[in-house]
């Protein structure tokens, strides 16, 4: 595998999902990132990012450009601060981001991917078993807007969202944010699997409202094992 081509896997498939807009044989390795890369980002937004994965990634991706890292979970955020240790253009927050300032119970999935401040539905757990243990852990919300409210963000931004159900609040919590991003790459789900989530949907009429444009999606890994049904995948959003 090219450089470049496993770059752009290891970041699809660490959100989930594979490039399905256009036949991956019809694309030339060398050009398959080029209309992420043409944009030129400056400033990366990673909300819910884990182990750092995704951050390292987007690292190797835009060399010169800011990242802010926000984790919620101590242990995964230990593992992600270890990852990035030494780049100074790198900035981390174990914090959860929310609509509003305060505290939370987070619940710590078994597989810390499926953690959520939302209560995980009885479909999540029957679908995906592996994911069903938890235990509650409090956290320290706050929003996106307060947290970022000093920061001179350089244009283009591209904010990578993650956090399992809890996107709505993210983004009522970061309007102000949200006017300086160019590209939004959002983890969406299309059947209830956390309690009260925002569905697909909803997400669409959220940025398209802010002036966002979908285009397009990955295949998501996240198939139901029942029927083959798409239950989750990540979308695109660019501002024109």
């Amino acid at each position: 595998m090219r450089p470049i081509k496993k770059v752009l896997q290891n970041i699809f498939n660490f959100f989930g999902f594979r490039v399905s807009l256009i036949d991956r044989r019809q694309v030339p390795d060398v050009n398959r990132l080029k209309w992420l890369k043409d944009l030129n980002i400056q400033t990366v937004i990673d909300i819910g990012a884990n182990k750092g994965n995704s951050v390292r990634e987007f690292r190797d991706l835009f060399p010169s450009a800011m990242l802010y890292a926000f984790e919620p979970l101590p242990d995964c955020f230990s593992i992600m601060q270890a990852k990035v240790k030494g780049y100074n253009n790198i900035h981390l927050f174990n914090i959860a981001l929310s609509d509003q300032k305060g505290s939370m119970d987070i619940h710590r999935s078994s597989y810390s991917g499926s953690s959520s401040l939302l209560k995980m539905a009885d479909l999540h757990k029957k679908l995906f078993p592996v994911t069903a243990g938890e235990r509650l852990i409090s956290v320290v919300t706050d929003t996106l807007d307060t947290i970022l409210r000093l920061e001179t963000l350089t244009t283009p931004v591209l904010m990578k969202i993650d956090v399992q159900g809890f996107e709505d609040k993210v983004l009522a919590g970061g309007t102000a944010i949200l006017q300086q991003v160019k590209i939004i790459i959002i983890d969406t789900s299309f059947k209830e699997l956390y309690i009260s989530q925002p569905l697909f949907g909803d997400i669409y009429a959220l940025l398209t409202k802010q002036g966002f444009v979908y285009r397009g999606a990955w295949d998501p890994d996240f198939k139901s094992p029942e029927d083959g049904a798409s239950v989750q995948q990540d979308a695109v959003f660019i501002r024109p």
